[in-house]
């Protein structure tokens, strides 16, 4: 059988969006978890902005996730298995697709109850450097009820993803609009990008 980064070149290759569910250890997930509810409760979460650079604002009205970004520096043990994956995917993809993509970027995102994220794409208007986006689904025993489904839109349709424990979801970032539903409770993954660019170096 074909491993999953594998699997997902190809489904990017094909339709611009790869899902892949069963992804890591219960282990791990339930750890990542636990983090993300820890900081969570602990309100050691940053609302998330829209735009960037001077340009960044916060806009209830468009989204209302709270974030926290991930330094490689800073990470858990279970952040640094996940890291570990998506260096391997970043590489594959660069390699599949002849495409230097160096780096790449994460944060924890939680929904709290009754927040969503209208329709967009994940590259910005005046930049792309975002290549793929990566996103990592970290709830267990999620139903349909809880909305806070990844609504991907192609063609004047649309398909809702749930975003259930252990379900990773890779796609275009300049190509695929997509949206974050209303969620009836708190909604938690780790949201990243693979890019071309070089990172941003920080002098201290």
């Amino acid at each position: 059988m074909k491993n999953n980064i594998t699997l997902i070149a190809e489904q990017l290759d094909r339709h611009a969006i790869a899902i892949i569910d069963n992804f890591l250890s219960k282990e791990v997930l339930d750890e990542l978890l636990s983090e993300s509810k820890h900081l969570f409760h602990k309100d050691e979460l940053e609302p998330a902005l829209i735009g960037r650079g001077i340009t960044e604002q916060r806009v209830s009205e468009i989204r209302g996730d709270k974030i926290k970004w991930l330094e490689n520096d800073q990470l858990t043990a279970a952040q640094e298995q996940y890291f570990n994956y998506l260096e391997q995917l970043r590489e594959y993809l660069s390699n599949y697709f002849r495409i230097a993509l160096p780096w790449f970027e994460c944060h924890l995102a939680t929904y709290p109850a009754g927040s969503f994220y209208a329709r967009h794409v994940d590259q910005f208007r005046e930049t792309n450097n975002r290549i793929f986006s990566v996103i990592l689904y970290l709830n267990e025993d999620w139903k349909p009820e809880h909305g806070g489904q990844l609504r991907v839109y192609e063609n004047g349709e649309f398909v809702d993803i749930s975003p259930v424990a252990g379900r990773l979801v890779c796609f275009r970032s300049d190509l695929v609009e997509h949206e974050v539903l209303k969620t009836t409770q708190p909604r938690f993954s780790i949201t990243g990008w693979i890019r071309r660019d070089e990172p941003t170096p920080v002098f201290l």
